[in-house]
């Protein structure tokens, strides 16, 4: 994929009126070695230009991979309200201690530690942390009855409680919505199970919190309704509040297999040909984003993902970053392209100018679906 941006601080447009088209030269290479010269060329007279929708492209948290609960939601105890419907081989029941499961237990299974160790590697930082959660069902040493929790400075403060290495992933991509709380997870594969805004406001430990029975684990419903909206007002995204109405919903389009594996740069490739596609047809195309968004490498539902993470650690896969060449478009100026080459088809393209309180700048995208080559 290839991006040519400009900006000065005159205004950029003026000088698109009067230049009227941009020409670059293009050759592409095949998987055996034969090469073309072609031209793309952009139209960017005013009276053939459109406006994309100012909502163009956001974002799309569903509740799967612990993208949420443990992830996102930066609590890093799970079962927090010591609520969870547990399995046959957990303890559990009014007499019996319950189970509050981190990734990891280290030490004998009557305590939880949580520990840092950070000596063996800096010199300078000669610190670490220790932290035992001890309490029973009854007698002296009771557990807390509202739960215990344990979680990252928030983003936005610690009323809010996101991650903020996660947060910031997001709002680097400026998403200009963002559509929650989820697909499958919404409905659930049986009512009961479904996602009921209601139960998901209030103080936490109020909270039922319910089954996810799509993606197979229990969520205590931390990161509610509420938390949504918080988060959504914080991106300076729109929020849109998917609802459970009975409809399915069949205007998804996948990059899965072989190809895309964990998610790979041919797999990027395809999505933002895809991406142009609908930036060309946005008269038409309202609103697009991504998912999933998020995978703890602990507990992988899906593949391919955009962000993968782990308790301490964080990466962009090729998609993420191919969302970055799109972060701008919503609200930008849509110009004509043209790509003049013989016998080749799998070669899409588009121009888009928009200005801040500084500059004007015209970004153009190319990219090949295919497994050939292209230099400008």
């Amino acid at each position: 994929m290839a991006v040519v941006q400009r900006g000065s601080s005159a205004s950029l447009l003026h000088a698109l009126v009067a230049v009227c088209a941009f020409c670059w030269a293009l050759t592409v290479r095949s998987v055996e070695g034969q090469s073309q010269t072609g031209q793309l060329s952009v139209d960017a007279s005013p009276q053939n230009a459109r406006k994309i929708p100012d909502n163009m492209f956001g974002i799309f948290f569903e509740e799967i991979n612990h993208a949420g609960a443990g992830g996102l939601w930066a609590e890093l105890v799970s079962n927090r309200a010591l609520t969870k419907l547990l399995t046959g081989f957990e303890a559990g029941g009014p007499n019996t201690p319950s189970n509050i499961d981190p990734w990891l237990i280290i030490g004998n299974e009557s305590s939880i530690i949580v520990g840092t160790d950070r000596t063996s590697c800096f010199e300078r930082n000669p610190i670490a942390l220790r932290m035992e959660v001890l309490c029973e069902s009854k007698g002296t040493n009771v557990c807390p009855s509202g739960g215990v929790g344990v979680y990252n400075p928030g983003y936005w403060g610690m009323g809010h409680g996101f991650r903020k290495d996660l947060a910031s992933m997001l709002a680097n991509l400026k998403p200009q919505f963002l559509k929650f709380p989820g697909g499958n997870y919404v409905m659930g594969n049986y009512l009961r199970n479904a996602f009921r805004w209601s139960e998901t406001v209030g103080p936490w430990e109020e909270r039922p919190g319910h089954f996810n029975d799509v993606w197979g684990y229990w969520t205590d419903d931390g990161l509610g309704f509420f938390e949504f909206l918080q988060l959504a007002e914080d991106l300076g995204a729109s929020p849109v509040w998917v609802v459970n109405d009975g409809n399915a919903i069949v205007s998804e389009y996948a990059v899965t297999g072989n190809d895309a594996g964990k998610g790979t740069l041919v797999a990027a490739l395809a999505e933002a040909a895809f991406l142009i596609g609908l930036e060309k047809n946005s008269d038409v195309v309202e609103m697009a984003s991504c998912a999933p968004l998020f995978v703890n490498d602990n507990d992988r539902r899906w593949s391919p993902d955009a962000i993968v993470f782990n308790s301490w650690q964080h990466y962009g896969c090729p998609n993420y970053w191919m969302l970055h060449f799109f972060k701008d478009s919503s609200s930008a100026t849509l110009h004509p392209t043209t790509i003049q080459i013989s016998n080749y088809d799998q070669l899409v393209a588009s121009a888009i100018t928009w200005q801040n309180a500084e500059d004007s700048y015209l970004k153009i995208k190319a990219t090949i679906f295919s497994f050939a080559s292209f230099t400008d």
